[in-house]
């Protein structure tokens, strides 16, 4: 059976405030093999984390992110984090897991890569994205790191076209919402060269249900969830 890699998801969604420093130390605490965050650029360009648009749900500010300053954004209380910098999260995660960066605001990808390019960090992380532009934009910026396109369960009726695309835009992979996928999935996923993804999964019997498919890797919020059954597997 193949191990799939376990990544947490919005930094550690599970153990602490969404896309965090505090949640990417933890997700290293639990061993996941990589972790996912949200990011978007700040009015003076600097890519940082944060899943909506605006800071009102995940802070104690309010307004759109990529209309406040850097300086602004590092003012706020993130559930009593600081907002992170991308910079900040490869200073902890190169070399040690996997980052993630889910582009939430099309017309970053050069950002995105400058800061990954002056971390030294292009084969630590990969980009997943729901917009093709913004996947596009990155396999121009900086070919040398993976991309994922994030498919919602109702885009599974048009799989076809889903598949041709990521082909098309020269893709390593598909990241699926969990009840989506089912063996033919996996399959086809197989058949293609691409790597299937799964997210967001926090149940320990879709978990399991995950890895018996055979699936490249696990997004979710619990890491310790996922992370426990595998070694288990492998001490057996």
């Amino acid at each position: 059976m193949r191990r799939p890699l376990v990544i947490s998801h919005a930094a550690c969604g599970g153990h602490a405030p969404e896309n965090t420093l505090a949640g990417v130390l933890k997700a290293l605490e639990l061993k996941a093999d990589g972790i996912e965050i949200d990011v978007q650029a700040s009015a003076d360009g600097v890519p940082v984390l944060m899943h909506d648009l605006t800071v009102d749900r995940t802070t104690n500010g309010s307004g759109e992110v990529a209309k406040m300053s850097l300086k602004q954004l590092h003012a706020l209380d993130a559930g009593g984090e600081a907002v992170a910098t991308l910079a900040e999260v490869l200073h902890f995660t190169r070399a040690r897991a996997l980052l993630v960066i889910e582009i939430k605001q099309p017309g970053i990808e050069s950002l995105i890569a400058s800061v990954v390019r002056e971390a030294d960090a292009v084969s630590n992380v990969m980009v997943w994205s729901f917009f093709p532009q913004a996947l596009a934009a990155m396999r121009a910026a900086e070919p040398r790191i993976p991309g994922a396109s994030l498919l919602a369960a109702e885009s599974l009726s048009r799989w076809p076209e889903a598949r041709e695309r990521a082909l098309r835009l020269g893709l390593q992979g598909v990241s699926v919402f969990f009840a989506g996928i089912d063996e033919q999935l996996a399959r086809d996923c197989q058949r293609s060269g691409l790597a299937l993804y799964a997210w967001t999964v926090d149940r320990l019997g879709d978990i399991a249900r995950l890895i018996e498919l055979g699936i490249d890797g696990i997004c979710t919020n619990f890491p310790d969830r996922a992370v426990a059954p595998l070694h288990r597997e492998e001490r057996s």
